[in-house]
């Protein structure tokens, strides 16, 4: 029977009967995988709080190579990310990124870069404190994981027709893959109407090391251009909307804007 040791981030976790959990994991050596951690709502259980989303934790799992369920037999936390449930806003976008994951990664195929990636941006997220590089961070991840999938947006140059990108004026599209110019925008009916300024930090922030992708000098129209750009993006690969996203939509940035 297969072990599965590594490290490994929890997605989710769920009730499974009176006393187990489903973890879903994203780990380092393995992709994503599904276990069920026997006895895990117990008052005693041996797995404690470990089990939490957000945490990064070594573990241990067994299971037959082509099951579909692991059976979870040790997990150890390697470090926790308490600021990132300090407030909403915050947890919002870390559980969209734990979500995006969850739906963009296949079951046991491989994806090392995609786990430091997510691995990174909670620290960012949680070091973080201005809600603007948030949003920037959150968007860039998505990209950045995007990327590593093999989805990676044209950005530098026109995703139609391989022209330069005007500095008076640009668009993105979805369909297209990319940034478009002004002509190929003019015709395409569902491109977005995205300014040159957002285009470039879109490109600057997939250069980048997550990390420093907060030093980024961006202002909120810019943000709110990538917002939608990247939205439409992830909507053309993954074709559903994201329940936190959605719920970061419709109930906190209402709330942030009437405290503003």
């Amino acid at each position: 029977m297969p072990l599965y040791q590594t490290s490994a981030v929890v997605l989710r976790s769920m009730r499974l009967g009176d006393a187990d959990k489903l973890v879903t994991f994203f780990t380092q050596r393995h992709g994503k995988i599904k276990a069920v951690a026997k006895g895990a709502l117990k008052p005693k259980s041996r797995f404690g709080g470990r089990l939490e989303p957000f945490n990064l934790v070594n573990m241990i799992a067994f299971g037959k190579e082509k099951a579909e369920l692991l059976s979870l037999n040790s997990c150890d936390i390697v470090e926790m990310f308490p600021a990132l449930s300090a407030d909403l806003d915050t947890m919002a976008r870390a559980w969209t990124c734990a979500e995006f994951v969850d739906h963009m990664q296949r079951d046991r195929d491989e994806n090392s870069k995609g786990f430091r990636l997510l691995v990174s941006t909670w620290r960012a997220l949680a070091r973080e404190k201005d809600t603007l590089r948030q949003g920037l961070l959150l968007r860039i991840f998505e990209l950045k994981y995007l990327e590593t999938a093999g989805f990676k947006p044209v950005l530098d140059k026109c995703a139609g027709c391989s022209g330069k990108i005007s500095s008076h004026g640009a668009g993105f599209s979805a369909r297209r893959g990319g940034a478009v110019c002004r002509n190929c925008y003019k015709t395409d009916p569902v491109a977005l109407s995205v300014s040159a300024g957002a285009l470039m930090l879109m490109n600057k922030g997939l250069e980048l090391p997550i990390e420093k992708v907060g030093r980024l000098a961006a202002g909120k129209g810019g943000v709110e251009e990538i917002e939608k750009a990247v939205a439409e993006f992830i909507r053309a690969h993954i074709r559903r909307e994201l329940r936190t996203e959605k719920f970061f939509r419709i109930a906190l940035i209402p709330a942030a804007a009437a405290k503003g």
